[in-house]
């Protein structure tokens, strides 16, 4: 008995330094990313006109750049693939890729969405960065969660703004994704947390988890950008719920883990 509680010791703390060094990768690559982005939208989203004449054409250069850089890293992360075994270079083919499509993507939004494209991405970036460092140290229900939470509150964000045709298919996808959130808990609720058949099975919820919160959460997120949609004038308190929400639940799971 002993022995088994020191191997799920052992098991439990090397995983929790895996997460950890990820988190720091993770957390330096946000940080990069978002300096870039606050660095175009000083510079091409409200700078001067030869500043964003530049800023322009160095991002239409950038999106072949990107392109290109992330087609080598793809090739280069397969080739090491095919080996079986994991070498830097994998690693190396998988970080290429990752940065090349980053500027492949960001660049073309931001030069062909202007300027929304470049306010959507310094706002998109943190938000995947903290919903990332949910997803290796907190419960997969609460990564569900703050993502459904996180595109509502950008929603009705938006839509207490503006009320443009751009603005409202923005909300559409919000409710796009928040739908594909709650087909995903429930299909994770009936195969009891796995995803997968056969040999190709992946455990995502720990058995017996209890999926009610989730999609009591979903519900009140797809509702709330779904009532803004028709009455702009709820935005306003509609954020601050589910900032409330937001809060609450990190309390919640935070207690869980101790």
């Amino acid at each position: 008995m002993t022995k088994k509680t020191n191997e799920a010791r052992v098991q439990r703390q090397a995983k929790s330094d895996r997460n950890m060094n990820r988190a720091v990768v993770l957390l330096c690559a946000g940080l990069a990313a978002e300096w870039y982005l606050l660095m175009a939208d000083r510079y091409f989203a409200r700078g001067t006109w030869s500043q964003e004449m530049a800023w322009a054409g160095f991002l239409e250069k950038m999106v072949w750049v990107g392109l290109a850089v992330f087609l080598a890293g793809a090739a280069l992360y397969a080739v090491s693939v095919l080996r079986v075994k994991k070498t830097w270079l994998t690693y190396l083919g998988g970080a290429a890729a990752g940065v090349g499509a980053f500027f492949c993507a960001t660049s073309y939004l931001m030069r062909h969405v202007y300027p929304m494209g470049v306010t959507v991405l310094c706002v998109l970036v943190p938000v995947v960065l903290i919903v990332g460092i949910i997803w290796l140290f907190y419960q997969a229900e609460f990564t569900i969660q703050s993502m459904a939470l996180a595109m509502a509150i950008g929603a009705l964000v938006l839509l207490g703004r503006s009320y443009s045709q751009r603005v409202r298919a923005c909300a559409v996808l919000a409710l796009v994704g928040i739908a594909a959130l709650a087909a995903l808990t429930l299909l994770l609720s009936k195969n009891d947390g796995v995803l997968g058949k056969g040999g190709k099975r992946m455990r995502v919820v720990p058995a017996g988890t209890s999926y009610r919160l989730t999609l009591g959460v979903l519900a009140l997120c797809f509702a709330l950008v779904l009532v803004t949609m028709l009455s702009p004038a709820v935005a306003f308190y509609g954020t601050w719920a589910l900032a409330i929400v937001a809060f609450v639940l990190a309390v919640y799971y935070t207690i869980k883990l101790m």
